[in-house]
């Protein structure tokens, strides 16, 4: 069998197994000298479980088809569990177990010495921690002044329905295109109140706020992944422009594109799937609650005094730590400034920083100085590093001079907010650990490796079929990092989705993990199925172009939602 291009169906499948930031680059340098020659790897040799003795992990041998121990044991455990940050210290635990040959007490406490420290030393992911808190300390003070109420009090003149809610949602999710992390945390926790005022489940915000995110990030021309397809084209040197290359791929890249166009079909049938079409997950009245009256109040007093005209409407106090005190002024002011702050800082920090670093460039490889070369240059972790703590310094302003708060409770306030993302802080160096150990036992390789070696040629007619043109190239990454978007909406390890919503309290949304995983798995599937069945299969068999195919595959999706929906 010609083994080019069998990632074109098959990785949709398996990469969901860990999600986008454990298995995606690992799986596309594996399979890179696929892309650009032919030839085949040996299939990696299994290792009989009872041979692993001794400590000596740079002794640990080919581990085969038991490199998949880790990743399964993480997804079995959480789904079982139903306790992420176990499961995840379940998942490394094995992994270290097979890197160290059965030596369980070395293999646990290199669980927490090397991968649990090794995951938060690395620089992206302290940048990562370090926006993450300083943004849960901002929402924080924003809720203590009362700016969260206001805003929702606001919004609610224009948003006067759950549909038209999402839809304010998905606006805000298409402005912040560039970033999947920034998409997800910026548009969940400045929306949250006020979908929440209008009766909408945290479950439909946080499947709105995390297929959005991900998706517009890995198929905008400006966005990051774009940059990192094109390096690694330029790496393995398949293509003459690389960055041309990775922007034709969006095309063929069925499985996001799909999943997109499944959340505006199944507003405009008002039907869902799977666990959404219960009665609890559809819109509702709001339950009576302090804040909820205080909003009702807000609306009620003069909702152009929630804007923070006019002395405003005050708090009834309420007895969390983070709920305004009594007599408190509802300002909207209060969070509209902290929140645009960071977007605005978010989008010119990844501005100056991208600009910096393409001036930087020697001349011979330097691009023009345009918008698409200096987001694929930038660095988004540093702006949001600068954002969410100019949004803090802002918020923190602005209480003070208002005389919202005292000193000290601002500072309370914003330490509290802390706290709320400990959580999902500490399951993200977990499933960051993990990663680390998936890679160390050699999943990825060896899911590679075994695939090329192992498929039929019967099972996939496209790779039967398929020859060795610029367009199957682009078919064949864009099918691959489509399942790497697969993987990175469904699994409940993966960074997004842990961002979106962690076990207890979700940092974005405020909905449970596993309740979060149960409402957009059908979606996601339901997209993946179409996207092989009508995309993948028939483009790569030449029975219809991948244009051809997005329309076919949205009228299949269209109807299927009508039909089995909800």
């Amino acid at each position: 069998m010609r083994p080019k291009h069998w990632l074109c169906a098959a990785t949709l499948c398996f990469s969901a197994a860990a999600g986008e930031a454990a298995l995606r680059p690992p799986l596309l340098r594996a399979v890179a000298p696929a892309l650009t020659r032919d030839g085949t790897l040996a299939a990696p040799a299994s290792v009989p479980l009872w041979r692993l003795r001794g400590g000596d992990a740079a002794a640990a041998p080919n581990l085969g088809w038991l490199s998949l121990i880790p990743p399964v044991v993480a997804l079995s455990a959480s789904v079982a569990l139903r306790q992420v940050i176990l499961a995840l210290l379940l998942g490394v635990w094995s992994g270290a177990l097979l890197v160290h040959r059965g030596n369980g007490l070395l293999a646990a406490a290199r669980t927490f010495d090397s991968y649990f420290v090794d995951a938060l030393a690395e620089r992206e992911h302290a940048g990562v921690v370090l926006f993450t808190l300083l943004l849960g300390g901002t929402i924080g003070l924003v809720q203590k002044a009362g700016g969260g109420l206001a805003l929702a009090a606001l919004l609610r003149r224009f948003m006067t329905s759950a549909r038209s809610g999402l839809g304010a949602c998905g606006a805000l999710c298409s402005l912040i295109f560039f970033d999947d992390y920034s998409s997800v945390l910026i548009v969940g926790t400045s929306m949250r109140e006020a979908i929440a005022a209008l009766g909408v489940p945290s479950e439909r915000l946080a499947l709105l706020v995390h297929t959005m995110g991900v998706v517009l990030a890995s198929v905008s021309p400006a966005g990051l992944q774009i940059g990192y397809v094109g390096a690694l084209l330029k790496q393995i040197g398949a293509v003459d422009d690389p960055f041309l290359a990775a922007v034709s791929s969006v095309r063929y890249r069925f499985f996001p594109l799909l999943a997109l166009a499944a959340l505006p079909l199944s507003i405009l049938l008002q039907k869902d799937l799977g666990p959404l079409g219960r009665p609890e997950f559809k819109p509702r009245q709001p339950r009576s609650s302090p804040r909820r009256t205080a909003e009702r109040r807000a609306q009620g007093q003069g909702e152009g005094r929630a804007e923070g005209q006019g002395e405003g409407a005050v708090a009834e106090g309420g007895p969390g730590p983070l709920d305004p005190k009594a007599g408190t002024p509802l300002r909207a002011v209060n969070a509209l400034l902290p929140f645009g702050t960071i977007v605005l800082a978010t989008f010119g920090g990844m501005l100056a920083d991208g600009a910096a670093k393409v001036r930087s460039l020697p001349d011979a490889s330097r691009p023009p100085l345009s918008l698409v070369s200096i987001l694929s240059h930038s660095d988004s972790i540093t702006a949001l590093i600068w954002a969410s703590a100019a949004g803090w310094l802002s918020a923190l302003g602005l209480v003070l001079a208002q005389g919202a708060l005292a000193l000290d409770e601002a500072m309370a306030a914003w330490a509290e907010g802390l706290k709320e993302v400990l959580e999902p802080m500490l399951v993200l160096l977990l499933a960051w650990a993990l990663g680390a150990v998936i890679a160390d036992v050699g999943t990825a390789t060896f899911l590679a490796r075994s695939l090329r070696e192992g498929l039929p040629r019967w099972s996939l007619p496209p790779i039967a079929l398929g020859g060795g043109s610029r367009e199957y190239l682009l078919h064949c990454i864009g099918s691959c990092l489509g399942g790497a978007t697969f993987g990175n909406i469904c699994s409940p390890i993966s960074d997004t989705t842990i961002l979106t919503a962690p076990a207890a309290e979700v940092l974005a949304s405020r909905c449970d993990l596993q309740a979060h995983v149960a409402t957009i798995t059908p979606y996601a599937l339901l997209a993946a199925a179409t996207a092989l069945l009508f995309g993948s299969v028939p483009v790569g068999l030449g029975l219809y172009g991948p244009l051809a195919a997005l329309a076919v595959g949205v009228a299949a999706m269209g109807a299927a939602i009508a039909v089995f929906g909800t």
